[in-house]
């Protein structure tokens, strides 16, 4: 059975990106050197060198036996052993990745539902499998997905992959989306450029100007050509010259609806222009980052949750109070999937409430994309991807039926009962899983029972961290953890380490060190450097 569960294992394991991620949770603390770990009775022992403990809920209980020898197996009864079985040890090396201390060590597993634990080099740790997504393009910020036939383009902050292969040389990054406008496709990268497939491109020099501030996006309207940019909307004439619609504002995304060009602005205004006037459609409390038509609605994520306005309801209504929306998107069962800097959510209908898919995660702008079944979702850590029919046929009815919710009545009559019941769960579930996370980090940090960002900042400049998965590593937990302890500071791990690293490259370039250098210091391509601290 251990042989089975092995091979099992580390297809699940070795595999990730085919079936799974695997997250660090814990590591488990006990008053002696854990010795090994093992399934028995539904649910999971750890023997240490002075005692056998038994895993109840998320605390470790003694059992009140003595045992004379350093291992405790169990098979039918508890037996104990000068050595590990071979059948008893795992090879820790499909996830030695994942395990913080590196050394080879004598391994032994146990599983338990969604909990996995390994003990190894005296230490038990513990992990989450989440077999509902898959994760790619780690440490990688992705800023949007663009998928046709024969054509897969992952564009990040640094570096645009074509088809998982190519690299392109230029542009070296990328801060908007790909558009495909009569065969010809354009890459918006604070300006714009023309890409050839499968690796080559050319920048337009029109494409910007002094008025018309960074480029973000460009699409087909009414077979007019458009362009958003930081500062204005404008029109594409011959020569790709700018003729702008509307300027004075902070424009954020740029959508073609029906009849009429929608754009949206950081004081939460969306405005629309018919092709002669501008007119105000719609306003929400806070900051629009993206635009998303639907039939005859439009739906609005802002920092402040996803809004909504069509025929029946001219006035924005809120659809869900999902803090720091970045973009939403429908799929074929008509589940509103929800994209945030606080993780991805689902809202279904008749239910209430959104439901956390992939928490504290922090998700990008314009890098949610539903191809088929398939929902590639951008992060600031990879590329998530999630079939949205196992989804819904499988892993929500699961959830449903943990709290003894059938399926076939998820649109009963008391429907909104059971959901605020889930929802209850889930809430409640967060914050159990929260409570036993808060001591994952260095306890240095762990003992004050608060961080100082500026201990954060002096260590990763000394240890010369350059990503949000090596401060996570650094801090000996992961990128979920690191998230939830930044919320306390009103910002994400991502916005913190791209801050302290460009004043670090203000202050490295004002002493004079050369841009190439600077560049390699912290991690920025010299382009990006330059877009940030020079040219704003």
């Amino acid at each position: 059975m251990r042989f089975c569960f092995g091979i099992i294992w580390f297809f699940l394991i070795g595999t990730p990106l085919y079936s799974q991620d695997t997250l660090f949770v814990n590591k488990h603390q006990f008053s002696s050197p854990v010795q090994n770990v093992f399934e028995a009775r539904e649910t999971v022992f750890a023997k240490t060198t002075l005692a056998l403990y038994q895993l109840e809920g998320d605390n470790w209980v003694e059992i009140q036996e003595n045992f004379s020898k350093p291992y405790v197996f169990y098979k039918n009864t508890f037996f104990e052993s000068d050595f590990i079985p071979n059948s008893e040890l795992f090879d820790i090396n499909s996830i030695k990745e994942l395990i913080p201390q590196r050394g080879q060590f004598i391994a032994t597993a146990a599983r338990s539902g969604s909990r996995f634990f390994i003990a190894t080099g005296s230490e038990l740790f513990e992990y989450e499998i989440r077999d509902h997504y898959t994760r790619s393009y780690h440490n990688k910020s992705i800023r949007d997905i663009y998928i046709e036939d024969s054509l897969k383009v992952i564009l990040t902050y640094s570096g645009i992959f074509v088809n998982d292969s190519v690299e392109l040389e230029n542009p070296e990054y990328s801060n908007g989306p790909l558009t495909k406008i009569d065969s010809q496709y354009y890459i918006a990268w604070d300006e714009i450029s023309l890409f050839f497939p499968p690796d080559s491109t050319h920048s337009i020099p029109n494409a910007t100007n002094l008025f018309s501030g960074k480029a973000r996006k460009v699409l087909s309207w009414k077979g007019e050509n458009y362009a958003l940019y930081t500062q204005s909307v404008s029109k594409i004439l011959p020569g790709f010259e700018l003729q702008p619609i509307h300027q004075g504002l902070e424009y954020l995304d740029l959508e073609g609806f029906g009849n009429n060009l929608v754009f949206a602005t950081s004081q939460g205004v969306c405005l629309s222009w018919d092709g002669e006037y501008v007119d105000t459609l719609a306003q929400v409390p806070s900051i629009i980052n993206d635009i998303y038509p639907v039939g005859n609605r439009l739906i609005f994520s802002s920092d402040d949750g996803v809004y909504e306005i069509n025929p029946d309801k001219p006035e924005a209504f809120q659809l869900a109070d999902t803090p720091f929306s970045v973009m939403t998107s429908l799929d074929d069962f008509n589940n509103l999937w929800i994209a945030t800097e606080n993780g991805l959510f689902v809202l279904i209908p008749d239910y209430p409430r959104p439901i956390p898919i992939i928490p504290d995660v922090e998700f990008n702008r314009e890098a949610l994309l539903l191809h088929g079944e398939i929902l590639y979702v951008g992060a600031v850590d990879g590329l998530y991807q999630l079939n949205t029919y196992e989804i819904e046929k499988s892993y929500l009815p699961n959830l449903l039926n943990t709290l003894q919710v059938p399926v076939s009545e998820r649109k009963s009559t008391w429907l909104i009962g059971g959901a605020l019941a889930v929802f209850g769960f889930l809430i409640g579930f967060i914050l159990f899983r929260k409570r036993r996370k808060e001591l994952l980090f260095n306890p240095q940090y762990a003992s004050k029972n608060e961080w100082s960002l500026e201990e954060l900042k002096a260590k990763i400049l000394s240890e010369k961290i350059q990503t949000i998965e090596g401060l996570a590593s650094y801090l000996d937990t992961n990128t979920v953890q690191l998230n939830r302890n930044f919320k306390q500071f009103k910002t994400t791990p991502g916005k913190f380490l791209k801050k302290v690293k460009l004043e670090e490259a203000k202050r490295l370039l004002n002493k004079g060190i050369d841009m190439e250098e600077v560049a390699k210091t912290v991690g920025y391509s010299s382009q990006y450097i330059k877009k940030e601290l020079i040219d704003k």
